[in-house]
């Protein structure tokens, strides 16, 4: 068993009580929803909304939900207000932000959608721009720095500071709660190679994630790029004012 750093983030929320019985869901640029799955079979209440621009991973992610009736999916960017839905407990997006091209659209969107004191969570990647694995994707990143106007949507990557992120959210109607950082390289690396077949374990593997989390507390100590070189992902935690 491989494990899964976003499935693992999932978990904590559900031990932290942010994820329970009667939660409402939204996450933006859902790809095919399987991080959300068992929790729709743990929670057989809980209100999930998927938005994905993709028109193949929105249409497995229908497929793969279509056995519960708490579950939707909408094919579109995550720019305009989605379609019938009320205001929900929870806006999420994983591996997403440094994806979007108009980022204050997308996150006043993200704001829009949580009721006041419900939560907006993002957590992005910097790997691409850090440690890009081709000159491809680092001409892209170049792109999307520097001209992002030429690239398309399903094109667009870029660098993106936290401090921006921060700042767009700040400025709409949202107060930042905590940062965290994650995937450590060598740490991303091992979990991907390490095939736990045990609960021990599994366990193991789970202590480097949670690790992670709790030294996020603390690196307020260390230079910001250097961070973001040794935890190339980030999450942001804002709360609705």
């Amino acid at each position: 068993m491989m494990i899964q750093p976003k499935q693992y983030f999932i978990e904590k929320l559900m031990e932290q009580s942010f994820i329970k019985e009667d939660t409402r869901i939204l996450e933006f640029g859902s790809g095919r929803s399987k991080n959300i799955l068992p929790l729709l079979v743990r929670f057989p209440n809980l209100y999930y909304v998927g938005v994905e621009p993709n028109t193949s991973d929105a249409e497995m992610a229908a497929k793969l939900l279509k056995n519960f009736k708490n579950a939707k999916i909408f094919n579109q960017l995550a720019y305009n207000k989605i379609e019938n839905c009320e205001s929900f407990d929870i806006c999420i997006s994983f591996s997403v932000l440094e994806h979007v091209k108009q980022l204050e659209r997308f996150l006043i969107n993200s704001i829009k959608h949580v009721k006041q004191g419900g939560y907006i969570i993002h957590r992005y990647d910097l790997g691409h721009a850090l440690y890009p694995s081709s000159l491809k994707e680092k001409f892209q990143v170049c792109i999307g720095n520097n001209f992002p106007r030429v690239l398309p949507e399903n094109k667009f990557v870029r660098y993106l500071e936290e401090r921006k992120v921060c700042e767009i959210l700040e400025n709409n109607g949202a107060r930042i709660e905590k940062k965290m950082y994650h995937q450590m390289p060598n740490h991303k690396k091992f979990l991907k190679l390490f095939d736990a077949d045990t609960d021990e374990e599994i366990d193991l593997a789970k202590k480097i994630l949670e690790w992670e989390c709790d030294i996020s507390k603390v690196l307020y100590k260390i230079d910001q790029k250097q961070k973001e070189l040794l935890f190339p992902s980030i999450t942001i935690w804002a709360v609705k004012n």
